[in-house]
């Protein structure tokens, strides 16, 4: 007879039970970083909301993995129940199931409706940015997928791995870029592939929130994606994708993903940090300051390849085979130059790229390029008066250090110019609250309004620069560590 057990009542070192259970998340096969030993966990879950990790190893792996598939409900008897210890507990779990290839594993005839328990909370897409770049935080998602990008490979470290990229969406129709890596490629990657014009619906948990042209999601070793899953909530959002059809083939035509955009960016509430309080061990940080770079001679682009970005020495327009990325590309300028950012509470300095450095500029790196060769200075009087009336919310990621350690580089990841309504809910804010001179502030922003001149300069003298850079060491640098080139007058 069988002793059919919930999973809240099955404790560690039990034997003679059995225990109807739906596997919740099926993950990729691991293997230990200090031993050769290969794992591949599972979540379970039945019919009271209870959950409660199973795991594999080695040979178990190959007979019994298999069996197991996402949302299938199976009976399970005479696992070894243990308890994990604390530095290896995930999910909130702190039972494990150890399945062997004598644990009686049997798939139930009957699957009945499969619906996701409470655990499960897709977060909204609007909401991702307060989770960019956190190392500890994770966020659970259900979207459609619009369009597939090709397999990246990237080499690191002498190890080559592999990327592809999917454009998302769900409800909100805030376009978002999805990176698998590695074996993720291998399975989900492919079959997404195969099928993105019929738009797959993903379930993904722990997904790690990234700043890759605004805001983006990528996998780890940990997490889960099941695709076109029989849930109710995953049909609904199915049928979504089938009524808006025409919206989702201009996202996929349109490629939003190639350009930054402040509505994949930034959050409806995000933190800012006053300028003297920014460390380089924070991997990003919003601050809302003034722009000045008037007084730093600069010549506004560098020599780069056209595929990685990186310096080069190459010629304009010549085909080389570069030292970074290792491919045959064409070198073309690309504009770069460093800003002075100030509060009220201190100056530091950072350098802007690409496509941002020219729109703030008002010059295409060719047209820089161009005027640096006939040792001309771009017209920028009217933008450097402009500057002085503009306040400015900017996201910073420290980079790379000088040669000496003497000075900590900082380059611009995005930012967009502060507007009325924004320095109006500051200031609301700032009169509620009674920590006026907390380190940090909280500013609501409206990112579907469109940005306009509203701030005024800080009543006080121009800060010196804790990492201002003469010409002679700054001239032509990129993001990590370049020469520099004095301009002749």
């Amino acid at each position: 007879m069988v002793n059919l057990l919930s999973i809240a009542d099955i404790k560690p070192k039990m034997r003679g039970w059995s225990a109807h259970v739906t596997v919740q998340e099926k993950m990729h096969i691991a293997s230990s970083q200090k031993s050769p030993t290969r794992y591949q966990k599972f979540v379970f879950s039945d019919n009271q909301g209870s959950r409660v990790e199973g795991i594999m190893f080695n040979a178990a792996i190959e007979k019994m993995g298999s069996k197991l598939h996402t949302f299938k409900k199976y009976l399970i008897s005479n696992a070894d129940v243990k308890e994990i210890e604390e530095q290896y507990q995930t999910n909130g779990l702190t039972i494990q199931w150890v399945i062997s290839a004598k644990t009686v594993v049997e798939e139930l005839s009957e699957q009945g409706s499969c619906v996701l328990t409470n655990e499960f909370t897709p977060i909204s897409f609007k909401d991702l940015a307060s989770y960019a770049d956190s190392k500890s935080q994770t966020v659970d998602i259900m979207a459609v997928v619009v369009d597939s990008m090709p397999v990246i490979p990237i080499k690191r470290d002498s190890q080559e791995s592999f990327v592809q990229r999917f454009l998302i969406v769900n409800e909100e129709m805030v376009p978002t870029v999805l990176s698998l890596w590695n074996t993720f490629v291998e399975n989900e990657g492919k079959l997404l592939t195969d099928h993105h014009n019929k738009h797959p619906v993903l379930i993904c948990r722990r997904l790690k929130v990234v700043t890759y042209n605004g805001i983006a999601l990528s996998t780890r070793n940990d997490s889960v994606i099941v695709v076109d899953p029989p849930v109710r909530d995953a049909r609904s959002l199915k049928n979504w994708a089938s009524r808006n059809e025409k919206e989702l083939l201009a996202l996929c035509r349109d490629k939003p993903y190639n350009n930054q955009s402040p509505k994949m960016f930034y959050g409806p509430r995000q933190k800012l940090t006053e300028i003297r309080d920014v460390l380089p061990t924070e991997k990003v940080s919003w601050v809302k300051c003034m722009f000045s770079f008037e007084h730093i001679l600069q010549k506004y682009w560098y020599m780069a390849c056209v595929k990685c970005r990186r310096l080069t020495s190459a010629d304009y327009g010549c085909t080389y085979t570069c030292n970074h990325c290792n491919e045959k590309q064409s070198a073309q300028p690309r504009c770069r130059f460093d800003i002075d950012l100030t509060d009220h509470s201190d100056t530091i300095t950072a350098s802007i790229f690409g496509e941002q450095a020219e729109t703030l500029l008002g010059f295409t790196a060719s047209q820089a390029m161009h005027y640096f060769n006939r040792n001309e200075d771009l017209p920028l009087a009217k933008l450097h008066e402009e500057l002085k009336n503009k306040m400015f919310i900017v996201q910073l990621k420290p980079g790379s250090t000088k040669n000496d350690g003497s000075y900590q580089r900082y380059t611009i990841v995005y930012y967009f110019e502060e507007n009325a309504e924004t320095t109006s809910a500051e200031n609301q804010l700032h009169r509620g609250s009674n920590a006026s001179t907390a380190n940090e502030s909280y500013l609501q922003i409206t990112t579907d309004q469109a940005p306009s001149c509203v701030a005024s300069p800080p009543d006080k003298e121009e800060l010196p620069s804790r990492t201002r850079r003469s010409l002679l060491s700054s001239l032509d640098e990129s993001e990590e560590t370049t020469p520099k080139r004095q301009r002749k007058k």
